[in-house]
């Protein structure tokens, strides 16, 4: 009762700081808003072809900017309470290298997708399985349907074969957000509604571009795609703010922590034993199971089991009515016979 009155009090601490979140971190953030607006000011208008170092080194800038704000906000490579800041920054690293591959998009688009596939699967581990959420499944595919549709006359095969995946994955990420919500109950926090508004805009602008690269040219591509992007990516960061105090996070990196130790114990018992004893051991029970298995009157019981069945089968063809009418019959035959 004390552990469940703990961790509303420190989910009620939660929601109190939520009003002060951009107000504390605000100085963190402003190389991210600088960044951002110096990108926009130099590329207003370019799009897709723009694949110089220069254009490279601004538009990565504000993620390098988020990444520093997730190392500001404190982190420990190694202690359980920041795990999900670990998997967030780990997923931005990787957005970073999806948006540098994608300047270069001639020759490494693929690359690119596959670099946000990746940070998409970090985002979705940080926030975790529980709960699992089931029903929550059908909004997800709807959206997948509608891509598949819009796209499905225009990709050619090698794409479509990395971007439905993607699409998938993107998808999967969100519902992932969407359940770590926890709408339905008193545990709704500002921070996680963060990460699943980040996800929306991700998905939002990832089918601004598809629709604008594959479809149909928009007005302002360059200002809808990459605002959406650096706000998603925004809430995304701003999500780990007080993430080291999700109870149910740091007690599901417990487990994944005591089954990793558990792995390694057995991996280092293992480890220890002869090869020449392991193999000695592996013979003697093939041995004794062959054995078992020459000792065992298995032709016998088989046989035993054949005659069962037959006997079974003529008792019941006798008591059938098929019987009455075969019978007579082979009589009558017999009888002629012997006349």
């Amino acid at each position: 009762m004390s552990m469940t009155k703990n961790i509303v009090l420190s989910q009620t601490t939660i929601l109190t700081k939520l009003p002060h979140v951009l107000k504390c971190n605000g100085p963190k953030l402003v190389p991210f808003f600088k960044t951002v607006a110096i990108f926009f000011i130099l590329f207003p208008k370019s799009k897709y072809k723009t694949a110089d170092m220069f254009y490279l080194t601004f538009k990565c800038l504000p993620i390098c900017s988020l990444i520093l704000f997730i190392l500001l906000n404190g982190i420990n490579l190694r202690g359980f309470e920041y795990s999900y800041s670990r998997r967030i920054l780990t997923g931005l690293a990787f957005s970073l290298l999806g948006d540098a591959l994608l300047v270069y998009d001639h020759a490494f688009f693929i690359h690119g997708v596959l670099a946000f596939g990746i940070s998409h699967i970090l985002y979705a581990s940080a926030y975790g399985m529980r709960p699992l959420r089931v029903f929550m499944l059908p909004f997800m595919v709807l959206p997948v349907i509608v891509i598949y549709l819009m796209l499905s006359g225009v990709l050619y095969r090698p794409l479509s074969y990395v971007i439905y995946p993607y699409i998938g994955l993107t998808m999967f990420m969100i519902w992932r957000a969407m359940a770590r919500m926890k709408i339905d109950n008193n545990e709704w926090t500002w921070t996680r509604f963060y990460s699943f508004l980040g996800g929306i805009l991700f998905a939002t602008s990832d089918a601004l571009l598809a629709l604008d690269r594959f479809v149909t040219p928009l007005v302002h591509s360059q200002l809808l795609v990459m605002a959406t992007y650096y706000a998603a990516q925004l809430l995304i960061a701003l999500s780990v703010v007080d993430s080291h105090e999700d109870t149910e996070m740091n007690f599901c990196v417990i487990q994944e922590t005591d089954i990793i130790k558990i792995i390694q114990e057995h991996g280092k018992l293992l480890s220890q034993v002869n090869p020449d004893d392991l193999f000695a051991l592996l013979s003697a029970k093939r041995a004794y199971i062959k054995q078992t298995v020459a000792n065992t009157p298995i032709k016998a019981i088989l046989m035993e089991k054949k005659v069962r069945i037959g006997q079974n089968i003529d008792l019941f063809l006798s008591r059938s009515p098929v019987m009455l009418f075969i019978k007579p019959a082979a009589q009558q035959h017999q009888q002629k016979k012997s006349n």
